[in-house]
């Protein structure tokens, strides 16, 4: 059975998601499908509108056939590090044989070569990105400029798009890990990643997530999304504006009682930001005039938006070096169909390199350094049921179980 891999936030699963996975099932000829999709918390630092657990549901009512976690330590980070966890996680399953990406360029040539640019790291590439840093330049925009150097302006402008990015970042890291798994990039239809509003059949994600900040229920996004993902969201109810409000009291609680040296040891800060935050936190009274606070030229808003996200968590950066150097990872697995279930005895089976977990209660017991990793996701679930007015006990990763569709 001919196996498709998709890393995926399905932050809503929206009718673009439903194109790219049957596009991807038809150009691969795959007649299954595996998801890496992130948790509670999302890559850009943002609380996703729906826990995991319903997400991976509708995620395998919409066609997918087994969904696994993407580990908090890698969904909330970097482009680089949450491509590097996904994949990981593909490359060790033993019975995945693509893997399949959107991306605003559509072009699989264009992106493996500025991939290829980035990968190498040569001096200098180094040194110019370096340079441009020193500059007072974001990562993403010095990164760009030392691409541009390297190999030319059309190479750099492939950086320009948020679906570009993650795709080289994926095809960097299929190339650095030796992986045999084949690449497939479905051009992006519709909206632009930072559209505002929704628009036809093809909404983005955040334009989506836009719209339910601004209306009253879940009927203004009932055009937008595949009926089995509205359904869900009716019946589940979305607070968004609520659940921004506690996450952000959660924040400014933990940023005020941390000292100044614990908050700089946070894997996203350093070089002051830990000051910074402090400074910002006293004179703010929502989030976004937190993240305004801290946010400039050099620091990207995502990049502030992880760094809250990182400091609520604990997150620092002696433990993420010590999980990184061990190479920890799992597939957590949070749905699956008929199908699915046989993908799980087959990777079973064939004894993957990482642990699969169903159940955190009994299998972690011989994997005691996967708690070093899984700790987090644990401790996310429960400050996403905080912030989302939920029972922490009756919805917590040591209660729930993966959804199975008979």
């Amino acid at each position: 059975m001919k196996t498709l891999g998709i890393i995926a936030e399905y932050n809503p699963f929206h009718k673009g998601h439903f194109y790219h996975l049957t596009e991807s099932k038809k150009i691969s000829g795959a007649s299954a499908c595996i998801a890496v999709m992130s948790g509670n918390f999302v890559q850009r630092g943002d609380a996703a509108l729906l826990s995991k657990w319903e997400r991976a549901k509708i995620a395998v009512d919409c066609g997918v056939d087994l969904v696994l976690e993407l580990p908090f330590v890698y969904a909330c980070n970097s482009a680089e590090i949450f491509a590097k966890g996904a994949v990981q996680i593909l490359n060790s399953l033993c019975c995945v044989s693509c893997i399949s990406f959107g991306s605003e360029s559509g072009d699989l040539r264009k992106l493996s070569e500025t991939a290829s640019v980035v990968a190498s790291e040569s001096g200098e590439f180094k040194k110019n990105l370096k340079e441009e840093l020193g500059r007072g330049g974001s990562y993403p925009r010095a990164r760009a400029f030392a691409v541009r150097l390297a190999a030319g302006g059309e190479a750099a402008e492939i950086l320009d798009g948020p679906n570009n990015v993650l795709a080289v970042e994926y095809i960097k890291q299929l190339a650095l890990t030796g992986s045999k798994l084949m690449p497939i990039t479905v051009k992006r239809k519709g909206q632009g990643y930072n559209e505002a509003v929704p628009d036809g059949d093809f909404s983005s994600a955040a334009a989506i997530r836009g719209a339910l900040q601004n209306c009253e229920d879940v009927d203004c996004i009932s055009e937008y999304v595949p009926d089995e993902c509205f359904c869900r969201m009716k019946k589940g109810g979305i607070d968004v504006n609520g659940n921004n409000s506690r996450l952000f009291l959660l924040i400014l609680a933990k940023i005020i009682s941390e000292h100044e040296e614990r908050l700089e040891g946070t894997i996203s800060a350093g070089e002051g930001l830990g000051n910074k935050l402090k400074k910002a936190a006293g004179a703010s009274w929502d989030m976004e005039s937190l993240i305004s606070g801290v946010k400039s030229k050099r620091y990207t808003r995502t990049r502030v938006q992880r760094l809250l996200i990182h400091t609520l968590m604990n997150l620092s950066k002696a433990d993420f070096l010590d999980i990184e150097s061990c190479g920890l990872n799992f597939a957590r697995v949070l749905a699956f169909n008929s199908k699915g279930a046989f993908l799980l005895k087959t990777i079973k089976e064939a004894g993957p390199a990482i642990p699969v977990i169903t159940n955190i209660n009994k299998q972690t017991k011989r994997h005691e350094d996967i708690w070093k990793l899984l700790r987090y996701d644990v401790l996310a679930s429960d400050m996403y049921n905080l912030i989302s007015g939920r029972s922490i006990h009756a919805n917590s990763d040591f209660v729930v179980a993966p959804y199975y569709k008979f």
